[in-house]
């Protein structure tokens, strides 16, 4: 935090600068240091002696983004999307092709980013529809909906007290239950033959699935990797799986 003199001392340019990246973290809700961040900003906002428009107080998310685009703007610096949550241009206002009988059940996920990122590629790709369960972060949350990029709106999707209750459901509806997981009989997934219909579960970026789930689990599938980590991050590997699944089909 700067103090009072350092912070006199900078730019117009350089304090719109700043006031921009604070709000993208309040925005975003960037880390645990929200509360310290917000309070950075007020310090700034006394001292550069704003109006009630450039304060924070009883602003909502719509009124905190505008005020993000105008420092933005102030700074001389572009366009970034992924805060503004806007739709991109050359978004189409209907599907391109029908889903194909595939969902997906994110279950203990602990990124948002990650979990905007599954409903992204869920849509890419034509899924059916994704599913949340344990505690994957909410549709409500600001860093998931920052990733998904609105596909959260128009995805159907479901959240499931129980990751089993998902999973049955799918059973009896004659869906196949395959685990993207690396380990002792996972198939390649340059080998697989795709099931007509599936629900595929994904684990936690650091534990992975839990034991019990991968039980319930009628295929187990991995992507061979060519480096020296054993596996990658679970959006991009899921995105791998869609992938496949829909050319494969």
């Amino acid at each position: 935090m700067y103090s009072p003199q350092k912070f006199s001392a900078l730019s117009e340019k350089a304090k719109a600068k700043r006031f921009a990246e604070l709000l993208r973290i309040i925005i975003l809700q960037l880390g645990s240091d929200v509360a310290q961040t917000r309070g950075e900003y007020e310090h700034y906002a006394e001292w550069a002696k704003f109006s009630k428009e450039k304060q924070l107080n009883g602003k909502n998310q719509a009124e905190l983004i505008d005020l993000y685009k105008n420092f933005r703007t102030e700074a001389g610096l572009g366009f970034e999307r992924d805060v503004y949550l806007e739709n991109e241009p050359g978004d189409s206002p209907a599907p391109k092709e029908h889903a194909i009988p595939y969902a997906v059940l994110a279950h203990n996920l602990r990124s948002a980013f990650n979990a905007g990122s599954i409903f992204r590629t869920a849509d890419c790709f034509g899924l059916e529809a994704v599913h949340l369960s344990g505690y994957t972060p909410d549709v409500s949350h600001t860093a998931l909906k920052s990733a998904a990029r609105g596909t959260e709106s128009w995805i159907p999707h479901k959240r499931w007290n129980s990751p089993f209750d998902c999973i049955q459901n799918h059973i009896e509806n004659g869906y196949t239950i395959i685990a993207l997981e690396t380990g002792e009989g996972s198939v390649p997934i340059t080998s697989m033959k795709w099931p007509e219909k599936g629900l595929i579960l994904l684990g936690n970026e650091e534990l992975g699935i839990a034991p019990e789930l991968l039980a319930e689990c009628s295929l187990k599938v991995e992507i061979p990797m060519a480096g020296r980590k054993a596996s990658m991050n679970v959006a991009g590997a899921f995105a791998i799986m869609a992938y496949a699944i829909r050319n494969g089909l």
